[in-house]
């Protein structure tokens, strides 16, 4: 059995990902990549975060997508295998369905650096990534295709992703991703948003 720390991190991350708003009910999911093998826990399928235990956390292999647990790993493990063996550089992902962030996924409209928040969140303006079918590998590989090398990326009509070195960086990624969004929003209203450059630049 994989560490029952990690488990908990994970169980841990997801709870905070509903107390934020950034999701409802049993929507989005979280996963980590496993430090000592080529597998990842990610949340099971429809099993509400509130009761989750360890062993309700599925193991998925990167190699082949196989599975092992109590449950069935949540409907969009695709989408969490495909960014693992994409970036070696990921060890942690968080799909949620924040409301703010959403409105732009549904306007297919990129999210540009608008704060300073972003230039430190996202190394460039978030993307979004075509419209896929839940738990499909067309999303899977859309979403893998928008985020390049980026950590967070827009879901065309679903919601958003964000990726990091733990947990808690995802997790913070969806957060500033979506009051970023809200910013955007009002900005245009207000005027003509002026948009800050890449810190690498």
């Amino acid at each position: 059995m994989q560490s029952e720390a990690l488990r908990n991190r994970v169980i841990e991350t997801a709870r905070s990902m509903l107390r934020l708003g950034l999701t409802v009910g049993t929507g989005g999911n979280v996963s980590v990549r496993c430090p000592s093998c080529n597998k990842f826990l990610i949340t099971p399928s429809s099993l509400p975060y509130e009761t989750l235990m360890p062993e309700d956390i599925v193991i998925v292999d990167l190699l082949d997508g196989t599975y092992e647990g109590c449950h069935a790993p949540s409907i969009e493990f695709h989408l969490h295998r495909n960014v693992y063996v994409a970036r070696p550089d990921v060890s942690a992902i968080v799909h949620a369905h924040p409301p703010i962030a959403s409105a732009l996924a549904v306007a297919h409209k990129p999210l540009p650096l608008i704060i300073d928040a972003c230039t430190f969140a996202f190394k460039d303006e978030v993307k979004v990534a075509e419209y896929g079918k839940p738990g499909s590998l067309e999303l899977a590989e859309n979403t893998v295709r928008a985020l390049g090398d980026n950590t967070a990326v827009l879901l065309a009509n679903h919601g958003i992703l964000c990726v990091g070195d733990r947990l808690e960086e995802a997790l913070e990624r969806c957060e500033v991703l979506d009051k970023a969004a809200l910013t955007y929003i009002l900005s245009l209203i207000a005027g003509t948003p002026v948009c800050l450059k890449p810190l690498s630049d």
